[in-house]
């Protein structure tokens, strides 16, 4: 099938630059004498004001009701919206920021079953007692994202122009995790931390969290001589957790490696942003000496090398 892109000056020109999309069977909207009779829409989003970073651009998904999965028209525009001529019918439309490079999508030709989701981190060959939450998978962290969505568009012949309004709300979490007062920080050669109990994927028609209950980390960097910070971006806890764990761990200058275990559940619970949390915790007293200057900071986590320490701290 021929993929049209539609011309209009305020659309952005994308083509398919999701992999996954390429092989899909849908329509873009064209302008053509056959869209002159159509009526005119103004696809607007009402940002919420606090939004000061936005996405280079937004996927609009139109898929028609009552004519089978897969025929749906898709339209993408800037933050600042857009117009289109759209055939007459009953809609139910969907959007998501198109500026993404590390999330899956899935079922795109089915509205209720569309997922946005992530991918596992390889950790074969790892003994189980050596991760921090041996029955979570490690996935990679989502890129930001923001989505609406809206049921029962009726679009008439009769119409000469309307606007479309979405409210694009964001739908991943940052978690800014700390570990303060560290003695002898600079026995350590590089840190990373694991926070437990996340889920791996989003449904943008029902507006939730969905799939397997998983963990999420990164690597950690100085916030100055004893304490250090990372985030950790996630479309939210499982809906299912009732405990949320933080792991923390530092790789030594003397080829030591320990692993602090935090209960954060109360944090996270408690937190007066829910979309922008503050994990902090208090760190150790590290044996002092000199780092290797041939050492480096090291690659991947590599948790499956010799033994970890593994401590679990009471908050």
């Amino acid at each position: 099938m021929r993929h049209n892109v539609w011309k209009g000056g305020s659309s952005l020109m994308v083509p398919l630059t999701l992999a996954c999309l390429a092989g899909c069977t849908h329509k873009e909207l064209i302008y053509d004498e056959s869209a002159i009779g159509r009526p005119l829409i103004y696809v607007a989003y009402d940002w919420d004001p606090s939004e000061t970073d936005l996405p280079e651009g937004m996927a609009n998904l139109f898929h028609a009701l009552g004519q089978g999965p897969g025929n749906y028209w898709r339209c993408d525009f800037r933050p600042s919206g857009g117009t289109v001529r759209f055939p007459t019918g009953i809609y139910d439309a969907l959007i998501f920021n198109n500026d993404t490079e590390n999330i899956l999508f899935t079922d795109i030709d089915d509205f209720s079953g569309f997922t946005f989701s992530t991918s596992p981190i390889d950790t074969g060959g790892v003994p189980s007692d050596q991760l921090p939450f041996p029955s979570q998978k490690l996935y990679r962290q989502p890129d930001r994202m923001w989505s609406d969505v809206r049921y029962g568009i009726d679009i008439m012949a009769t119409l000469t122009t309307d606007t479309i309004r979405f409210k694009p709300k964001r739908i991943t979490r940052d978690y800014h995790i700390e570990m303060t007062d560290i003695v002898n920080l600079q026995s350590a050669l590089r840190y990373y931390a694991v926070l437990s109990d996340l889920t791996a994927s989003y449904s943008p028609a029902r507006q939730r969290q969905t799939g397997p209950t998983v963990s999420m980390g990164g690597f950690m960097s100085p916030i100055d001589s004893s304490s250090i910070s990372t985030t950790v971006t996630s479309f939210g806890m499982a809906r299912d957790s009732s405990q949320s764990r933080l792991a923390i761990y530092l790789w030594l200058a003397d080829g030591e490696r320990k692993a602090y275990l935090y209960d954060v559940t109360d944090q996270i619970r408690e937190a007066p942003d829910s979309m922008d949390l503050v994990i902090r915790v208090k760190g150790p007293t590290l044996p002092e000496m000199k780092p290797d200057p041939e050492g480096g900071s090291g690659g991947g986590l590599d948790v499956g090398v010799d033994d970890w320490d593994i401590i679990d701290i009471e908050l």
